[in-house]
């Protein structure tokens, strides 16, 4: 996926759509920023569809969702690669693929014990502020005045859900029980925007 929002997030912690996407069980893979290379067909394709659908002269959002899907059969449907066929011609079992998404199932399949996980491989630095607080995603913890303007190393511990903050020296200061760790916050992209200045370990 692109690194850019909501996709991605110029922080080291992921975003909340790609949380929600890790509790249904798909685990986001990121391009290198700056790297269209990457997922060059991906790319190509967007490139594409602005050219045929122009999103800068619809009338409105209407009109832009009408050329989408006008630009959408026009690809799979009429244009006809080098071997004569069609994309649906040529792979007809993307039209009956068994993982649809269901949204009236998507509750009971969502399990936040994947994004606990998930999230406890991150290693991340944060600056404590003048007052000795800093801020995860949505929500202010207080670390002490007395690690006021220092770096501290954070991580989550997938087994009880806390946010562990250490020192420069690797040394346990403090633990948090998450406060925005849910389904409700995740799936609502409730999470705030995370830092500038967070920087990977």
């Amino acid at each position: 996926m692109d690194n850019g929002s909501p996709w991605g997030t110029q922080s080291p912690l992921p975003s909340a759509l790609g949380l929600w996407l890790v509790g249904l069980g798909i685990r986001p893979l990121y391009g290198r920023p700056a790297r269209s290379t990457d997922n060059a067909v991906v790319e190509r394709d967007h490139g594409v569809l602005a050219q045929w659908v122009e999103p800068g002269t619809c009338a409105d959002f209407a009109d832009c969702q009408q050329r989408l899907a006008w630009a959408e059969v026009t690809q799979r449907e009429r244009y006809r690669a080098p071997n004569g066929y069609s994309r649906s011609q040529a792979y007809p079992a993307l039209y009956t693929n068994p993982r649809g998404y269901a949204p009236q199932q998507e509750r009971a399949e969502w399990d936040l014990g994947r994004v606990t996980a998930y999230l406890s491989q991150f290693h991340f630095r944060r600056k404590v502020e003048k007052y000795g607080q800093m801020t995860l995603f949505a929500n202010t913890y207080g670390i002490g005045r007395a690690y006021s303007r220092q770096m501290v190393e954070i991580q989550l511990d997938a087994a009880t859900g806390e946010w562990v903050i250490r020192d420069d020296d690797g040394q346990e200061i403090q633990r948090h029980p998450n406060r925005e760790l849910t389904y409700d916050q995740i799936s609502h992209l409730r999470l705030a925007k995370r830092r500038k200045h967070d920087t990977t370990r």
